[in-house]
């Protein structure tokens, strides 16, 4: 019977993963049981055979005797292969299926796996002799080469709420072991504000939509690599991403609203609102309108009162839904509405007779019919047709009674005639008590300012403040002033027939002072001149101050970046001459008397320990350091047999070189350019191929940089004649001479005209000057 194998003194049963401490282990083994095999040393790769050799010595004479064969795998303490002649082997259930006896005594094992690396030793025991059983088998050392494979990855999808955090775990073994890394669309991920790379876990921080999408592991060494992609959904409300677009669209026609968001999760629903009401609670456009599943709205036989602000608002159930808004316009035909049935119109004072019309696009027209027969305004003396097609009639007469229609066009043309309208004339209301041109009264005290009125029918009495809307008092003006009622008012008094004001001046004493109004600042290289309109002093003598700033920490004030300079009394104007060059600047002006006011909140003189009032901050920036490049000079024209030669001098003073020329022509009133390359080297032009009969002129100007200089002086041209250049042309220049650059012109065969002459005589004429006296003459 075959025993349990033998388990040899001095045999570890832990591992011992150092191969340099197994290799002395065994040659120790070697050396003091007897002479063994040098180690062999095996590769295979994961998936594969490998053979584990073992040689098996028998005696020198006789038969072999029968022999055990084990084979022992270190760090385990039992065989895991034991063989004994025609017996079936015993196999380490790790290697079942998977070892097998190979020739004599070698081990074969089929479809290595990663966990089978390490040493293995191979023992024969012969049976029937008295053998060192260390001088039968040896001992080989298996590498496994293993591709990456994931042992840990998240799922493939990850859900996650808006601004929380996630993390994706992804672990892969192989050998050798392999480096584990994450992309997002192809692009490696670091460690960074966004992202957390450790150990093969990636950690997306305060996720959000832009999150969204697929993040790819890669597993990669030597032998291969490995990839898993995980994508991340981010759970939050909608996005929009198409919005709808304002449409136009004719009357009776439908009317289609795209709007599309995605979400996750996206179980969306659509809302949609004509202004601030949902289109399915607005009466006549409720039966009209439907929402398509994708968010798509549809306005069925649209009409005018349809036209407005259409807002798509897609919602999921979480966080705040989005909104888009788009606007609808509808064309029709010019139309009247609401035509009263009588027009009234006041008696000594200017009225008008209205059309009331709605049309898309603008009325362009509108015509009127006086009693049936179409009206010709021009016959009546003070009536004029305004662009809305109002008539206003200076002062109305009996002769302006009747009954009026009115039939309104636009490019679209109209709806029809008007109902016909009586007109009446009537007398305007009237002051019965007017308010005084002026009140003062100190501030928190209480004023009356009387203001009444009488007409047929009984005028409705209002106050307003100029500029602003009115008063919704109906009763003469009382209040409590304060700072803001300064100021002008007006009562106006209202019925059917017209609207007539009153104006009276507010004058609120004992406030702060008002804002000084018009800062206007005129910047020079280092200063800048600060100019202003005071407002009102508030009932007491005020100061000014200038405060400035650097622009540039707007987002950064506060009082240690602004300085201030006081304003010399009675002054409306101060220089400030500390600035740097190139520099952008804001200035403020402050006002403030004795009682002054509480600090004002401005973001930018929060905490100035002065009650004051501040105008508008005004920005300015100084000008750069100056820099100087005058116009070319003596521009000359010469004829030859090919063209015009224009020649001219470089400008007297240019900072840096001159980079370009631009040479321009006219033939009329307009500049245009003939070329604007010509090298700043050069100082010549060749102008070809002119029409013929026309008179030309031309100039030359420099660009230094970015700056273009002032023309040169102009000379003229006129061509005439065979081919495309007069015979004997007028030929206008320059010289330079003692006085500078004179006029020179070359008029063969006409006399000069006094005033205008030849190169070193008399008085600069310009081309203009003799051009005008000699025109006739080329004519």
């Amino acid at each position: 019977m075959l025993c349990a194998p033998l388990l040899r003194a001095g045999v570890p049963k832990t591992p011992v993963w150092s191969l340099g401490i197994t290799l002395a282990l065994v040659q120790r083994l070697g050396s003091a049981l007897g002479s063994r095999e040098e180690p062999e040393f095996v590769t295979a790769r994961a998936g594969e055979s490998v053979v584990l050799g073992c040689d098996v010595i028998h005696p020198l004479t006789g038969q072999p005797p029968p022999y055990v064969v084990e084979w022992f795998k270190f760090g385990v303490p039992i065989p895991i292969f034991i063989k004994f002649g025609f017996y079936p082997p015993h196999v380490d259930p790790e290697y079942a299926g998977r070892a097998s006896l190979h020739d004599k005594a070698s081990l074969r094992i089929e479809q290595v796996r990663s966990e089978d690396q390490g040493w293995y030793e191979c023992k024969v025991l012969m049976l029937d002799q008295q053998y060192d059983t260390f001088h039968n088998g040896s001992w080989v050392h298996l590498t496994v080469n293993a591709p990456p494979t994931f042992t840990e990855t998240p799922p493939q999808y990850v859900e996650a709420k808006e601004g929380s955090s996630v993390t994706l775990t992804c672990m892969a073994f192989g050998n050798p072991k392999p480096i584990v890394t994450w992309l997002r669309e192809g692009d490696l991920l670091g460690a960074n504000g966004k992202y957390q790379v450790s150990d093969g876990s990636l950690t997306v921080l305060s996720v959000s939509r832009e999150d969204r999408g697929a993040y790819t592991c890669r597993a990669y060494s030597i032998q291969g690599e490995a990839v898993h992609t995980t994508r991340l959904l981010v759970q939050g409300p909608p996005f929009i991403v198409s919005p709808p677009e304002n449409i136009t669209v004719n009357i009776s026609q439908d009317a289609l609203f795209t709007c599309q968001a995605e979400a996750y999760p996206g179980n969306l629903t659509y809302l949609w609102y004509w202004e601030e009401e949902n289109v399915y609670f607005k009466n006549d456009l409720k039966l009209r309108v439907r929402i398509l599943i994708d968010g798509t709205l549809i306005i069925f036989r649209v009409k005018p009162e349809d036209a407005g602000k259409y807002t798509c608002i897609p919602s999921n159930s979480l966080g705040r839904s989005p909104s888009a808004s788009a606007y609808l316009t509808v064309q029709y035909p010019a139309r009247v509405v609401n035509m009263p049935p009588i027009i009234y119109v006041p008696i000594g004072i200017h009225g008008y007779i209205r059309c009331p019309v709605e049309a898309e696009p603008p009325v362009t027209l509108v015509k009127w019919n006086k009693d049936g027969r179409p009206l010709r305004i021009e016959k009546y003396s003070g009536w004029n047709l305004l662009e809305d097609g109002s008539i206003r009639i200076e002062e109305a007469t009996e002769d302006a009674l009747g009954t009026y229609t009115c039939v309104p066009y636009n490019a679209l043309g109209t709806m029809g005639q008007s109902p016909p309208a009586r007109l009446v004339l009537k007398d305007p209301p009237y002051f019965t008590v007017l308010p005084g041109w002026e009140y003062r009264q100190e501030a928190g005290r209480e004023l009356l300012i009387p203001c009444a009125a009488a007409g047929d029918p009984f005028p409705i009495i209002a106050w307003r403040k100029v500029p602003g809307l009115p008063d919704k008092s109906a009763v003469p003006l009382i209040r409590s002033l304060g700072k803001d009622d300064h100021g002008e008012w007006e009562c106006v008094a209202t019925n059917i027939v017209a609207s007539i004001t009153a104006s009276t001046h507010l004058t609120v004493v004992g406030t702060s002072p008002h804002a000084p109004t018009s800062v206007h600042v005129v910047a020079a290289m280092t200063s800048a001149n600060v100019s202003w309109e005071p407002g009102y002093d508030g009932g007491y003598e005020q100061t000014f101050s200038v405060w400035y700033g650097p622009l540039m920490k707007r987002a950064q004030f506060g009082p240690h970046d602004w300085l201030s300079l006081p304003v010399p009394a009675g002054s409306s104007w101060l220089l400030v001459d500390t600035l740097e060059p190139e520099t952008a600047y804001q200035f403020s002006v402050l006002a403030q008397n004795k009682l002054g006011s509480p600090v004002l909140a401005l973001p930018h003189l929060r905490g100035v320990p002065v009650p004051s009032a501040l105008s508008p901050a005004f920005p300015v920036t100084t000008p750069e350091p100056l820099v100087l490049v005058t116009p070319p000079r003596c521009l000359t024209a010469n004829r030859t047999q090919q063209g015009v030669l224009l020649s001219w001098l470089p400008p007297a003073n240019h900072s840096f070189p001159i980079d370009r020329y631009i040479m321009e022509f006219r033939v009329a009133e307009k500049w245009e350019i003939l070329d604007d390359g010509i090298p700043g080297s050069e100082s010549e032009f060749f102008a070809k191929d002119l029409s013929q009969d026309t008179w030309y002129e031309f100039r030359v100007l420099a660009v230094m940089q970015d700056l273009i200089s002032e023309p040169s002086n102009v000379a003229g041209v006129s061509s005439t004649g065979e081919g495309w250049l007069l015979l004997s042309p007028w030929l206008w220049g320059c010289e330079l001479g003692s006085g500078g650059c004179r006029a020179v012109m070359d008029v063969p065969n006409t006399a000069l005209t006094p005033g205008c002459l030849p190169t070193g005589a008399g008085e600069d004429k310009s081309p203009e000057h003799c051009r005008a006296q000699h025109a006739p003459a080329l004519r």
